[in-house]
Parts: C-alpha cells; structure tokens; sequence
C-alpha cells in the first residue's frame, strides 16, 4: 500500500472521516423532497429474503419485513450511536456501537438487551458466524469474540492505538478485519489468532507530520484466498493470495472516501461511498456505475448488504434507504 504524508490539515480530515460523527450533511430530498429526514443509517442486514434490519444514530434501530419495501422502527433500549447491526437468522441479531454498546436479540428485534463489554470503546463493526460464535472489532485495535452468543465476550487480540472499522469471514476459519492507517489482520483459525498484513504509521522525522498507509472503511471477504477493502481517497484494493499481497484496482471512481465493500456470496461486489457506487458482477474483473433513483449524487451510501437472489439493500445519510432486486435499478425506499 502506498505510503501518505499526512500534515495537520490532511491528518485531522483523515480523523475525521474515519470517525462517525463526520456524517452529518443534509440530504435534498430528506429536506425539500418527497423524502422524510431521519437519523443517519450506518449498517443493514438481511439475513432472509424477507426479513431485514438497519441501525444508526441516536439508538435507531429499523426493521422491513418485505424484503426492504416498507421498514419499521424497532426499540433498541438506547440512545447511543449504534455503527454495526448484523443477523445470522430471522431471530438472532447484534447491534454495537459507542461506549461499549452490545445488543442482542433473540426475537427478531422486538426486544433488545445489552450484553457486557469487556472494553468501553467504540465498537465498529460485528460479524457472526451462526447464533454462536461471532466477533467485534473496535478501538485501540481491539478484536472481542464470543462463542456463546455474547453472554460472555472477550478481548481475543489487541495491537497498537487505532481504530479497526470493519470485519468480514468467508467461513468459520477465514477473516479479515481493516482500519485506519491501512491497519489489516488476518485469521486462518477461526479468530483464536490474528495476523497483521498491513499498516504503517510514524512522524516525519524532519517536518513532524505524520506518515502511514491509508485509512480504511471495510472489507469483504469472498474466500480464503480473495478480499477486498476499501478506503479513502477511492482506494479499492484486492488479495488474491491470502493477503500476502494487495493490489489497488481502478473501479473507476473518483478520489472520494469509499465507506463499504459488500460480496454476496455467488458473485456480485459491489462499493458505495461519498455519492458513488459500483458493482462488479465477476468478483472484481469489470465493474459497472450502479443506476440509482433518485441519484446519489448529493448523498452518501454508508453500508450495503446482499438480500434474496440477486438483490440489495443499501443505507446512509438521513435515513437514506435504496433497494434492488434482480435485474432492476436501485430505488429509494421510504418509512
């Protein structure tokens, strides 16, 4: 990865966007359109055809029955941020989030508890393998692993002072995780250990700014040879080998933060970022302008997920929620 010379400036909107509160412009059509202003979405799961959930700002917490047509909220219990939201099943699910937050349901949402965190950071983002085994990845460089559901969460790695902003398994065995300052680990083992692949940070020795890779939003895991991750400044890098190597690739986007890299498990890749998004329906060799409506041009895409055959949901500013099934565009969808 290619080294960055960050002076105050540059470092501190590298900060910046790589911390959630940097998300707070308007969208047009949440204000003056057709469209309500809600809470800012970070992250949505779809783990049936029909059943889905988002989560975001202030405790929000939405869910759609319908495959993404129509979203309801649901009560989280709390008023913190919540960054991630992930479900194995129609009835298990986790949402994490700022000040050590972790909830669990075990009834589709309709109640929500907290479990206890080992550490009170930021968690950023939450993988489960099934209704058991999942992991979290938070400040501070910090890996939790349950393998009981969260009843009882611990610190499974921990390395340098930085935040990891994304995780991903390809199966029980293979993961990677991603953050700032090109920060990337690897597990071949099922998370008992991580190997760094990535991430480089230090002071320029005669300016004082500080140099490093570049800062990263998420990662894709497609197998265990194969992940993408994705950044700032357009950055959109695939492994081929495990993540011995990385090589950046021209998606064809411009040089704008690019928030999340989703797989769903056949085929299609597909990035949003800062009023862009692509998709790849050959794991990454061509990649395709995705044709949204209204366009994304004036909003951000913060998170996406695979639902049913073929199709998508993606979330973000203002409460923003496009859905696409198969063969269509990507349509706003209200609540």
């Amino acid at each position: 990865m290619k080294t960055y010379k960050w002076n105050r400036l540059a470092l501190s909107t590298a900060l910046a966007l790589c911390s959630i509160g940097f998300l707070v412009q308007g969208s047009v059509y949440g204000q003056q359109g057709k469209w309500k202003s809600h809470e800012d979405l970070f992250s949505v799961s779809a783990p049936t055809e029909k059943e889905g959930w988002a989560c975001g700002r202030y405790g929000t917490i939405l869910h759609s029955s319908d495959g993404g047509e129509t979203w309801a909220r649901q009560s989280s219990g709390t008023d913190l941020t919540l960054t991630s939201i992930y479900f194995v099943d129609a009835t298990n699910g986790w949402a994490v989030g700022n000040k050590g937050t972790i909830l669990h349901t075990g009834d589709g949402g309709m109640t929500w508890e907290r479990q206890e965190s080992p550490v009170d950071y930021y968690h950023m983002g939450v993988f489960f393998m099934n209704p058991s085994k999942g992991f979290i990845v938070s400040e501070r460089t910090h890996i939790l692993g349950t393998d009981d559901g969260g009843k009882r969460w611990v610190v499974k790695f921990k390395d340098e002072d930085f935040i990891l902003k994304g995780i991903s398994f390809c199966d029980e065995l293979h993961g990677w995780a991603v953050g700032e300052f090109g920060y990337t680990y690897c597990t071949r083992d099922g998370g008992e250990h991580w190997e760094k692949q990535g991430g480089y940070y230090d002071l320029d020795a005669d300016t004082g700014n500080l140099k490093g890779d570049n800062f990263l939003f998420s990662v894709a895991a497609l197998d265990a040879q194969t992940a993408w991750r994705v950044g700032i400044l357009g950055t959109a890098e695939v492994t081929v080998d495990g993540g011995k190597t990385w090589k950046r690739v021209d998606v064809g986007v411009p040089e704008v933060q690019l928030f999340c890299v989703e797989y769903d498990g056949v085929s299609t890749v597909v990035i949003g970022g800062r009023g862009v998004c692509v998709v790849s329906k050959d794991k990454g060799q061509t990649w395709q302008k995705a044709e949204f409506e209204p366009p994304v041009k004036y909003t951000w895409i913060y998170h996406c997920a695979p639902v049913g055959a073929g199709g998508f949901i993606a979330c973000g500013d203002e409460g923003t929620i496009y859905l696409k099934r198969a063969g269509s565009v990507w349509r706003r969808v209200g609540y």
